[in-house]
């Protein structure tokens, strides 16, 4: 069931379960034309402060006064220049005052609200990004902390005072950084410059975007920006509302950090974009907003559809005619099944490995290890290494360094495991491991067996057609496992 909440989100928030949502992403109201007014202050030490700092010491705020702008600054003309100055009058204090006292507390309530492998998409404009930034490390972690997106855009005026400034700022943060959702194989990809030096078939597929989105469509032009124009005058995904952000951009972040039937929570909701690209690609949502006006027009635009629970506000003044638009668009929408809890936390630690090492874009086909196949040579005995001592403590062995050496191989277009280097050092035996598509095999030797057999200090192995001197060594898991236990010396206790 969606839900879309009337009110102010803070207190529905703290109304909500921990640990219930999947994916977060918000625009905050830092340019949305309305008057905001902030107090400025000055931070004293004092032994009875209500905030501790640097070193432990205490401080409290003494307001100095209030200012207002309006929170509005497209555009160059006379009354928008004028607006501009105003917000420049305003004091660091100012926007620390509000960061702390309106956005902190909602940001701790969405640090509460994310499950473990849940991340957060803060949509900024750019004059307040960097004071942000420092608020959400302080509230979500440093580490936490995984890209700084810009989303550039060439809309509206330009000035001839300065560089135009012509995008957005969206920080990409995981609740945990060694494991959260991101589905690299489900984002929309970008043409490569020069689709001729890279063949064929990786030219039709396309590359990866990076952190920096351009706007003539989300993944086209193939450098560091996400480029995606705002809702064009004429299109029919307008709703008239001035915030309103493209689903385009939504639908790339949905693909990329969350699974059909997740939960996706936007608490300063706006025109209900997010709503609409959580339809389209079968996700659930929870919306918010404390605007009447964003209400009335999420009532329009979901109006013929099922399945929204409407808290605090009655949509049916507004929802007279079906929206055709958007019933036919979710007839195009993904079908998928659904996903239980603990397959999206594997997936959620899957992803991280996956993104930390692979280098090529070649599928593996249908393989669980697709990606491990096509890792560069020195991450794939690197990752390599850490799924064997991963396997081994699974079955609690740990071998000691001095006795055992690791090889690991994935199996090749020939259908061969090349163990490598295998001669380099004194150590009595090898542990060979090897991932096919669908199967893994083990091998103990000792290295003087392998001493005689081995190629330019190299051991070829095909599991299908083993050579003489293994025929009748069992391959297995089981077995090699069996053999170590049995081997004395290898194995700490």
């Amino acid at each position: 069931m969606n839900q879309i909440f009337f009110g102010d989100n803070l207190p529905i928030l703290k109304s909500l379960p921990d640990e219930s949502v999947d994916l977060i992403y918000i625009d905050p109201p830092f340019n949305t034309g309305k008057v905001q007014k902030l107090t400025q202050v000055k931070t004293l030490q004092s032994e009875d402060g209500d905030r501790v700092g640097f070193q432990g010491k205490k401080y409290e705020t003494v307001a100095l006064g209030t200012k207002a702008y309006k929170d509005s600054f497209s555009g160059e003309d006379d009354e928008a220049l004028s607006r501009y100055a105003a917000y420049q009058d305003l004091s660091p204090e100012a926007s620390i005052y509000f960061l702390e006292s309106f956005l902190r507390p909602r940001l701790e309530e969405a640090h509460r609200l994310l499950k473990p492998h849940g991340s957060l998409y803060f949509h900024i404009d750019y004059r307040e990004a960097h004071y942000c930034k420092i608020l959400l490390d302080s509230v979500f972690g440093r580490k936490s902390y995984l890209n700084e997106i810009i989303w550039a855009y060439d809309f509206g005026g330009r000035s001839k005072s300065k560089w135009p400034a012509k995008h957005d700022t969206i920080f990409f943060y995981a609740k945990n950084p060694k494991a959260y959702i991101f589905n690299t194989n489900e984002i929309d990809r970008e043409p490569y410059m020069a689709p001729g030096l890279v063949g064929k078939e990786k030219a039709q597929k396309g590359k990866l975007p990076t952190d920096t989105w351009f706007y003539s469509y989300v993944g086209r032009k193939p450098t560091d920006t996400w480029w995606q124009t705002i809702v064009p005058t004429n299109s029919k995904e307008r709703v008239g509302y001035p915030t309103q952000k493209p689903t385009k951009l939504l639908e790339r972040i949905l693909r990329a950090s969350s699974h059909p039937n997740s939960i996706v929570l936007d608490f300063f909701a706006g025109s209900g974009s997010m709503g609409e690209a959580c339809l389209k690609m079968k996700r659930n949502f929870i919306l918010m907003d404390s605007n009447q006006e964003a209400l009335e027009v999420m009532a329009k635009r979901f109006s013929g559809i099922k399945d929204i629970e409407w808290m605090n506000f009655d949509p049916g003044a507004f929802q007279r005619e079906e929206n055709q638009y958007i019933i036919e668009k979710l007839k195009s929408g993904i079908n998928t099944p659904e996903l239980s809890e603990n397959f999206r936390k594997l997936a959620s630690s899957a992803s991280v490995l996956e993104n930390k090492f692979k280098s090529q874009d070649v599928p593996w086909e249908n393989s669980p290890f697709e990606w491990q196949h096509y890792l560069a040579p020195n991450q794939k005995e690197v990752v390599g290494k850490e799924l064997m001592l991963s396997w081994l403590e699974s079955e609690e062995i740990m071998l000691k360094k001095e006795k055992v050496s690791l090889k690991f191989s994935t199996l090749s277009a020939e259908g061969n495991y090349e163990f490598e280097n295998i001669l380099e050092d004194d150590h009595e035996y090898l542990l060979c491991f090897g991932i096919s598509p669908f199967e893994a095999h083990a091998w103990v030797f000792e290295r003087a067996t392998l001493s005689t057999h081995a190629k330019e200090n190299l051991i070829s192995i095909n599991p299908k057609n083993t050579p003489d001197w293994l025929k009748g060594k069992e391959s297995s898991l089981e077995s090699a496992i069996q053999i170590l236990r049995k081997t004395e010396g290898i194995i700490k206790h």
